[in-house]
């Protein structure tokens, strides 16, 4: 009695290994993308809610100096030296901070005017004020996230 015995030829083998010599790097680099697009879209998420945590802070604040409401000038009044310290939007123009390890957090504020359906900004005191808040991580996963809003004097 004669017992076969199945095996893999040296061309079977062959090209076995030719196939995963070439479907391996191309799976690792298809793995490799989604992770960096993953650890994009969390980053731009992570920017994005420093951002709205900030604007939403700010967009609470009274629109001038409720303590000198003629002052116009924009940024913090003397006194005014630290975040608990603002009480009005422009006290932010200019704030700078890291809201959390690799990430870059400022803000500009600004009178502005509206021109032909275009805010402008202007070089006097008007009854608006565009305030931009603007998110940098420091590996640049995620660009710059800015969020930009105008808020008027009622």
């Amino acid at each position: 009695m004669v017992i076969k015995r199945k095996a893999l030829t040296l061309i079977e083998l062959i090209t076995i290994i030719v196939v995963l010599g070439v479907a391996i790097p191309v799976l690792l680099r298809m793995w490799a993308e989604v992770a960096l697009r993953s650890s994009r879209s969390e980053a731009i998420a992570e920017a994005t809610f420093y951002a709205e945590e900030l604007m939403e802070e700010i967009k609470s604040k009274e629109f001038v100096d409720p303590q000198d409401r003629s002052n116009p000038n924009l940024g913090p009044n003397s006194g005014e030296n630290q975040r608990l310290d603002y009480d009005d939007v422009d006290d932010f123009n200019g704030y700078l901070d890291s809201p959390a390890p690799g990430y870059t957090r400022r803000c500009i504020v600004d009178y502005v005017t509206l021109n032909t359906n275009i805010w402008e900004s202007s070089a006097s005191t008007t009854n608006f004020k565009r305030i931009t808040v603007s998110v940098l991580r420091s590996e640049q996963l995620a660009g710059e996230v800015s969020l930009v809003t105008i808020v008027t004097f009622y």
